[in-house]
């Protein structure tokens, strides 16, 4: 009885997406781009050699699946790459990616995942992280394609794709999981699993790189602008209300970047912010008068860590934080609000003492005091964070390479 329930479940999923879409853009567009799906997968052209499809739910999904796509098309170009995204942030952003085919994943209805797995062909399917669909699963099953979990992150006690039983059944029958940290591995062996792998996230190897990129992507005169007390990335209305309050009380010189860079919020920023302020598409040239930089753009925040002492990453006073590796990689101290605890390199990075999550206004004026005092040494901990943990790439790779029966060699 389990799959009539979970395919009602799907049919109300959409009708509950359709619905939204008369006044939610996203779920529009999460509409729109699935509505002649048979027709863009019919257009693939015929299979010649090795064909691997990546799932990924959306941008940051991406990011953990992104050097492993590359690994594998550095030493094999040839071999074919299909990437499907379920969110529409992260398919708008990523759909002109150079190394593969990007489509969206038509819903997990009755007979969708069959017609997609004849067409697509793939002799090796790879999810990232959770987001798992069980009639897909089962028609690789069927299929006897070979799939793999990476960058998995097992949470008991919460509701996720782990805990829902045709995925937990089928998930058993990956010819791997890879785990990002060790903390799991036995339970999940105790549960029945004898697929289990600890490698690591990949989101660290590709961290890691794009902060050796720093130098090229900054344009001189935003170098020529730090250093800054702080730099906060990806902020929501909750963290930057306190932000810009101690920011003022103390006298920082900041880097502000929202996550929403739309026109109406910028200028809401902008007007919220009473000491000096400047967008950074107005920079120019150094500014000693500029205490605050709101960034109004995209595709810099990674870089812009290189210019400051300290970081804070939004999202936790909402549904959680955004990337905390990033400004690991320039050697950051790290400050963040109490959602963090699905993150695994949050908390290890709190408890070594490399990241301080705070509560209120007063608790992250008294953070960036003690940060400020011994940044470079705090920041040098978050750091060998990403040391301990990076090489997932390669492991899985080499795993791919050397495990998986293709039917040409990859």
């Amino acid at each position: 009885m389990i799959w009539p329930f979970y395919y009602a479940l799907m049919y109300c999923m959409q009708l509950g997406i359709r619905i939204s879409a008369i006044w939610n853009p996203k779920a529009a567009q999460w509409i729109t781009g699935r509505k002649n799906w048979k027709t863009q997968i019919n257009a693939i052209p015929e299979k010649k050699t090795a064909r691997i499809w990546f799932h990924v739910s959306s941008l940051g999904e991406f990011e953990q699946a992104r050097p492993v796509i590359e690994e594998l098309k550095k030493s094999k170009p040839e071999v074919d790459v299909i990437l499907t995204f379920f969110s529409p942030s992260g398919y708008e952003i990523r759909k002109n990616y150079a190394l593969a085919k990007v489509f969206y994943l038509p819903a997990d209805l009755p007979g969708n995942a069959k017609y997609w797995i004849k067409k697509v062909a793939p002799d090796l399917a790879i999810f990232v992280k959770y987001d798992l669909w069980p009639g897909y699963l089962l028609t690789l099953v069927k299929h006897k394609i070979p799939f793999l979990l990476i960058s998995a992150h097992f949470r008991p006690g919460t509701l996720s794709s782990w805990s829902i039983p045709p995925t937990s059944y089928l998930l058993k029958k990956a010819n791997a999981i890879f785990l990002q940290n060790e903390e799991w591995r036995e339970k999940l062996k105790q549960k029945g699993f004898h697929n289990i792998h600890v490698a690591g996230d990949t989101r660290i190897d590709r961290t890691l790189s794009l902060a050796q990129e720093t130098h090229d992507r900054l344009p001189q005169q935003l170098r020529d602008l730090g250093p800054f007390d702080l730099v906060a990335g990806s902020t929501w209305k909750e963290d930057e209300e306190f932000l810009i309050a101690v920011s003022e009380s103390l006298n920082l010189k900041v880097i502000l970047a929202p996550h929403d860079v739309s026109e109406s919020n910028v200028s809401r920023l902008m007007q919220n912010i009473a000491i000096p302020a400047t967008r950074i598409s107005k920079i120019t040239g150094a500014n000693d008068k500029t205490r605050i930089v709101v960034v109004d753009n995209i595709g810099m925040l990674a870089y812009l860590y290189s210019l400051g002492k300290i970081a804070y990453i939004g999202g936790g006073f909402g549904k959680g934080i955004h990337n905390t590796l990033e400004p690991a990689a320039h050697h950051l101290p790290i400050l963040f609000g109490p959602k963090y605890s699905a993150f695994p390199e949050a908390v290890d990075m709190v408890r070594s003492g490399a990241a301080i999550s705070i509560h209120d206004q007063l608790e992250l004026q008294n953070a960036i005091l003690h940060f400020l005092k011994d940044y470079q040494r705090l920041g040098n901990l978050a750091f060998s964070y990403l040391e301990k943990h990076k090489g997932a790439t390669q492991i899985i790779t080499t795993y791919i390479r050397e495990s998986i029966p293709f039917d040409r060699e990859i």
